[in-house]
């Protein structure tokens, strides 16, 4: 049933959602040296942390430069109680962002860590991983509307979408076809049930 004081809600949390994402993402412009900053698209995405020594909710950051490069790095803030000081520790140097900048594949760690470490991190930022077996939402029914396929990349951009759009995931469906999930929930896409 609609219940339109629920279309509200969500309306209003989208809202906040949106405003959130967008003063993390003028922090992070603010921090990309000059010359880089306007070839560089901030994509910000909340992120659920199980792990109980972490903050429940993290803020995903992926720097996408129009030259190739990228770089991605996390805040253990939500994006909603997101403040400038909080890249203090977390945020990358300019230098860094100069190397993603270039196409440098540089990695940068807030605190020394090992690199097994750091990849754990990473993988983190999105619930699946290239080579994940999943089912994809192509259809509107809620139970024959699923394909099976692999996930085969991560942070997915078409050339001629507009500055800062990027889709999580790009999926090889099991019949061939190629197709991007727009968002990283479980009503997009999910873990392929295990037979049997």
């Amino acid at each position: 049933m609609f219940l339109p004081s629920s279309a509200a809600s969500r309306s209003g949390e989208e809202e906040r959602r949106r405003q959130a994402y967008s003063k993390v993402e003028g922090y992070i412009m603010e921090r990309i040296p000059a010359e880089c900053r306007s070839e560089a698209q901030v994509v910000v995405q909340e992120v659920q942390c199980g792990d109980p020594s972490c903050s429940p909710i993290d803020t995903g950051i992926t720097v996408l430069f129009n030259s190739g490069g990228r770089g991605m790095f996390g805040v253990p803030v939500a994006p909603a109680d997101f403040e400038a000081e909080d890249l203090d520790e977390f945020c990358p140097p300019g230098e860094i962002f100069a190397e993603w900048f270039k196409g440098n594949n540089v990695e940068w760690y807030p605190n020394p860590v090992d690199d097994d470490a750091y990849e754990a991190n990473m993988q983190e930022m999105l619930r699946f991983q290239i080579g994940t077996l999943v089912q994809c939402r192509i259809a509107a029914d809620p139970v024959t509307g699923w394909a099976n396929g692999q996930v085969v990349e991560l942070f997915y951009r078409e050339s001629n979408w507009p500055p800062g759009q990027v889709a999580p995931y790009k999926i090889q469906l099991d019949d061939g076809r190629k197709i991007f999930a727009p968002q990283d929930t479980p009503e997009v896409i999910r873990a392929r049930p295990h037979p049997g």
